[in-house]
């Protein structure tokens, strides 16, 4: 019998039968591939979260610290859990009940789970952010530092917590993490943005979009080593230096004469109290606005005097009244109480340079020409008198995200305040009383705000005795005047030489910082007098009181 062929019906049949096949079986064998991805993944996680836990248990074993409240970051390119060998990225908290949230994805799944679920979710990774950012902005407590001792720092709307790398990159941190620790030197920064853009914690924000640096001052008090009741300056050059640590307590309570060691604040100027040498006493800086902390700019202020900024490597703004500078601080962040800068101000950041929480030593001067923030004398360069070598070149001053930069910070590091010796001279908002000068500033004025002016009793340029205790002015005494190595007599104080002047009736505002080319008169302790008029090599520094 002859064999007979399919027919083309016949093979049509065929064709759409397995066509039918296929639509049925080919998605249940790719949903079973899918779950098995689904289920190797969950498993990975699963696997991660108990390994995590056992590294908690033994670090709290071998530490008797509870492992608490602590993001650990899961970032691999080849972990391998059960033959799943992809690239993880996410974090995993473990809250301050030794309950887990997690966050991570494989690129293709995002697992999450809560502290309070018990279930992991597996959902197919589409358009949502699934790296860990959920987790340390939801979970977990503040975190606190315990040498603060409750001045930790005071974030409002508009203020944004950060992190900022060695070479300056700069990122939103959780408020939930360690993100400064005054213990080791690492004090805590914040950043006013431009615009509306928003990041979330672990991003990176990018400089174009930052306007201001600030740096929290927690509220302290310290031991007084000197009450500054000099009255005159000596003919002779010292034989040595006056430089000490400056002994500091961070806290929220105010000192008084009622406590052993102790003694209330004077706060005005010339005045004592019952304050003496060794007293600890609250500083002056965090009583007048009633605050645990300010937030002091991390640099000079940048911009122009209608649109301040303040940012790194920026020329300064100068040439301003005192006037001027004021109602621009005043407007900068109303809703931040910012204001110009004062005298007790910068005593309360230069004090803390100088103790076991910050550099503990002479600040190094920025010396860029062109009175740009943030820059640092090169290692080598003279700086020993007056003036000092100066300039732009990279041989001769370097920038704030360098090794060489990070001397001119408050800490030794990039995490501390700049440009508090060089750059330019910066005004305070602190005179002689009843003197204005050629400021622009009035009686009216002041009496608006008057917490945000120091106010001095009248006398002579060579009467620190007049200060407000804990201004650092009259307390780095005894004061001198000799000859620099350009052959002319300045004033120098006792601790690193900064030019030391205070003011009087024809110079009733004070300056401080020191200028860029100042060399050994430029200091965190330098101070000086003007009559608060425009000046070329004169500009001033932003505050926050929120």
């Amino acid at each position: 019998m002859k064999k007979r062929g399919f027919t083309l019906v016949e093979l049509l049949a065929v064709i759409i039968i397995i066509g039918l096949i296929a639509v049925i079986v080919v998605p249940i064998l790719s949903n079973t591939i899918t779950d098995a991805k689904r289920d190797t993944f969950e498993e990975t996680v699963e696997a991660i979260v108990r390994e995590m836990r056992n590294y908690a248990t033994k670090i709290e074993m071998k530490t008797g610290i509870p492992f608490e409240n602590k993001v650990l970051s899961v970032t691999s390119s080849e972990l391998e859990y059960k033959g799943d060998r992809s690239k993880f990225e996410g974090k995993v908290l473990i809250d301050a009940n030794g309950k887990i949230a997690i966050e991570m994805n494989n690129g293709t799944y995002c697992a999450k789970k809560s502290t309070s679920d018990s279930s992991i979710e597996i959902t197919k990774l589409r358009n949502q952010v699934c790296d860990g950012s959920e987790i340390l902005e939801n979970f977990g407590t503040e975190y606190t530092e315990a040498d603060l001792n409750g001045t930790d720092p005071v974030l409002i709307e508009g203020l944004i917590p950060i992190t900022i790398s060695a070479d300056g990159t700069v990122k939103k941190t959780s408020t939930k993490l360690e993100w400064y620790n005054y213990k080791n030197k690492n004090w805590a920064n914040a950043v006013i943005l431009n615009g509306t853009d928003t990041y979330t914690a672990g991003q990176t924000i990018p400089l174009d979009q930052i306007k201001a640096y600030f740096v929290w001052i927690p509220k302290y008090s310290y031991e007084l080593f000197d009450l500054g009741l000099y009255t005159n300056y000596n003919s002779m050059e010292p034989t040595e230096s006056k430089a000490r640590s400056i002994q500091i307590k961070f806290g929220t309570n105010n000192t008084s004469d009622a406590t052993n060691g102790e003694c209330t604040t004077p706060m005005t100027s010339r005045n004592s109290g019952n304050c003496v040498i060794g007293d600890y006493m609250t500083h002056p800086a965090f009583l007048s606005l009633n605050k645990t902390g300010i937030w002091v700019a991390k640099f000079e202020t940048t911009g122009s005097i209608d649109a301040p900024t303040v940012l790194p490597g920026e020329t300064s703004v100068r040439s301003q009244t005192v006037s001027a500078m004021y109602s621009a601080s005043l407007t900068f962040q109303p809703s931040m109480s910012s204001h110009m800068m004062k005298n007790t101000e910068w005593g309360a950041v230069a004090i803390l340079s100088h103790s076991k929480y910050g550099m503990n030593d002479e600040i190094r001067i920025n010396n860029y020409n062109g009175y740009k923030t943030g820059y640092a004398a090169a290692d080598g360069t003279d700086q020993s008198s007056y003036p000092g070598t100066y300039g732009t070149a990279a041989t001769v001053t370097q920038p704030y995200n360098t090794e060489t930069g990070y001397k001119a910070s408050t800490t030794g590091n990039i995490t501390g305040v700049y440009d508090m010796s060089g750059g330019v001279n910066e005004y305070m908002a602190a005179f002689t009383k009843d003197t204005y000068g050629d400021s622009g500033i009035t009686a009216d004025i002041i009496a608006t705000h008057p917490e945000y002016f120091d106010v001095y009793e009248s006398g002579g340029a060579y009467n620190p005795s007049r200060r407000i205790l804990g201004d650092a002015t009259g307390e780095m005494g005894p004061f001198y005047d000799f000859k620099d190595n350009d052959g002319d007599a300045r004033n120098h104080n006792a601790w690193y030489a900064d030019h030391s002047h205070f003011v009087n009736s024809p110079n009733p505002w004070f300056y401080r910082g020191g200028h860029c080319r100042n060399g050994v008169l430029a200091g965190q302790f330098n101070f000086h007098h003007t009559t608060g008029g425009a000046n070329g090599s004169i500009g001033f520094r932003l505050v926050l009181a929120p």
